[in-house]
């Protein structure tokens, strides 16, 4: 899904892999319609004043203030007035409500805490640190992980929230990983980490090792640390010391490219980047050129990228194959999982989904 920047004091990465079926557009008359598996429906008479597209579900604050979601073909109102920060990841819902942070999972809502200190939300998971008792806590697959305690010190010095894995750094500069259910302790000391699916970089500071934990398995990958680095959905693309390009996909390593790229952004699935002003893109360790220039506008999430051609057409990654999704002029573009939903023409509205236009 859209690498998700929604953590309260700390960073937070992205987004799981799956088909996301769900997007939304808004008409010529403002009406809002929500797309689900191949079929659009009208919701709102209104402009609704937010919303944000999920895997499972779809939330949106109305006209009038009302906080909604949709979730298995049914509009459901969640609250009536002071909803705050809310997120859609691949598989929750999490918002607050005045200082009580709530849960939405697989249809049922849960209270987690009132006026956390801070949390961070992942496509499976939510952390936070519960101010009253001081511990870092998780909620995960239904159940609630104590990870931390704070009584003596602060929990985490560092934290960061992946889809389905939390890192966090304790007062003693241990960096500890909370995976499927259960901690690991990986180094002393970390210069920096990262974590997405099933994943975690990270530098040791007095060494300068570069190593990836993957799946429960440790890769020692450069004796130096690597002069950048970004993390995916079990993907780790990295420049190494000497200026080459690599890219690590579940627990393989290959070299790219002897210099260093033009610029690269991994998001879920992809690895996109520009190598002498070409648009290039990895895919599960496989390589496409998709342009000979570089895109001035392009969105992406999951296994799927959309961007607007030279001529101003809209031509879609998705999965391995190229689609070319309208001979006209588009705006308006959005893509949410793997669906694309742009406007063409005065007013007409189409979605790109599982690679058929609706």
């Amino acid at each position: 899904m859209k690498r998700l920047l929604v953590l309260i004091f700390f960073f937070l990465s992205s987004a799981g892999a799956f088909a996301q079926h769900l997007n939304s557009f808004v008409d010529y008359r403002e009406y809002f319609y929500i797309f689900d598996h191949g079929v659009s429906h009208q919701q709102e008479y209104q402009v609704v004043q937010s919303h944000k597209v999920g895997g499972k579900c779809l939330a949106y604050v109305d006209n009038l203030g009302k906080f909604k979601v949709y979730y298995d073909g049914v509009v459901t109102e969640l609250e009536r007035y002071n909803i705050g920060v809310y997120v859609a990841t691949e598989h929750l819902l999490v918002y607050k409500v005045s200082q009580e942070l709530m849960v939405f999972d697989e249809g049922k809502i849960k209270s987690l805490v009132y006026h956390p200190a801070y949390f961070g939300v992942g496509d499976s998971l939510v952390a936070y640190l519960d101010r009253a008792s001081r511990y870092l806590t998780v909620y995960y697959k239904g159940d609630i992980f104590k990870i931390a305690d704070g009584l003596l010190a602060h929990p985490a010095k560092t934290m960061r929230v992946g889809d389905n894995i939390v890192g966090f750094v304790d007062d003693q500069d241990k960096l500890y990983l909370f995976y499927r259910g259960k901690i690991k302790e990986l180094i002393y000391n970390p210069l920096n980490f990262k974590v997405s699916l099933n994943t975690a970089a990270y530098v040791d500071a007095m060494s300068g090792t570069f190593s990836i934990f993957h799946k429960g398995d440790i890769y020692e990958m450069e004796t130096f640390a690597p002069t950048s680095y970004k993390v995916g959905d079990d993907i780790v693309a990295y420049v190494d010391e000497s200026g080459s390009f690599k890219v690590f996909y579940d627990g393989e390593m290959t070299t790219i490219s002897s210099f260093k790229p033009d610029f690269y952004r991994v998001v879920d699935d992809m690895v996109i980047y520009g190598e002498n002003g070409v648009f290039k893109l990895v895919y599960k360790a496989r390589e496409y050129t998709l342009e000979n220039y570089i895109p001035k506008v392009y969105q992406a999430d999951q296994a799927t990228l959309a961007y607007i051609d030279q001529f101003g057409f809209l031509q879609c990654f998705f999965k391995g194959e190229t689609h070319t999704l309208s001979n006209e002029a588009v705006r308006d573009i959005n893509v949410a999982g793997n669906t694309v939903a742009y406007k063409v023409g005065l007013n007409t509205n189409k979605v790109f989904h599982n690679g058929q236009i609706y």
